[in-house]
């Protein structure tokens, strides 16, 4: 299958939106639960990291009938002593996995990131358990840099470790 990445646009809002709710549906895949979601939050961080002058990258990736099929966002750390970190967030929409919809976000985003100078370390957490997002990551030269236990509380009580992992450009 082609997978074309596009900038997204305010009107990609509920779409994703719509996609990260089903996918908080499983415990540990998000760290947001479902009711946690909000669209407007989405057409926020859009416009902010897409606006002219570019202050991160938020990206959408298509299929052949420019369904959306997954979306990832690099942003600063807000902080000066830590602006040259850039944390990345991705998302394979439910029903798009093994598709080589994550390869495509990554080179994406793995590229703008190396053409700007801003960026010098590109960082992520992924649960301990979602051992495809890891590979994924290793591919494309993250290392892990440390681990939190127990970081995600899940309702039915269990936890679940959060990976650190990072990639210097």
């Amino acid at each position: 299958m082609t997978v074309r990445i596009r900038a997204a646009t305010v009107g990609d809002a509920s779409a994703l939106y719509a996609a990260e709710r089903e996918t908080a549906k499983t415990p540990g895949f998000l760290v947001s639960r479902p009711n946690e979601l909000h669209t407007a939050a989405f057409a926020a961080r859009i416009a902010e990291l897409e606006a002219p002058g570019h202050r991160g990258r938020y990206v959408v990736a298509t299929g052949p009938q420019s369904e959306v099929l997954g979306h990832a966002l690099l942003e600063p750390m807000s902080l000066a002593a830590i602006s040259h970190i850039f944390r990345l967030t991705i998302v394979v929409h439910p029903g798009h996995t093994d598709r080589g919809v994550g390869r495509a976000l990554m080179s994406d985003i793995v590229a703008w990131a190396s053409s700007d100078h801003r960026v010098e370390k590109i960082e992520l957490l992924v649960r301990a358990t979602n051992e495809r997002a890891i590979q994924l990551y290793r591919k494309f030269g993250f290392v892990e840099e440390g681990r939190f236990i127990k970081r995600i509380k899940l309702q039915d009580g269990r936890y679940l470790d959060d990976i650190a992992m990072a990639l210097h450009l």
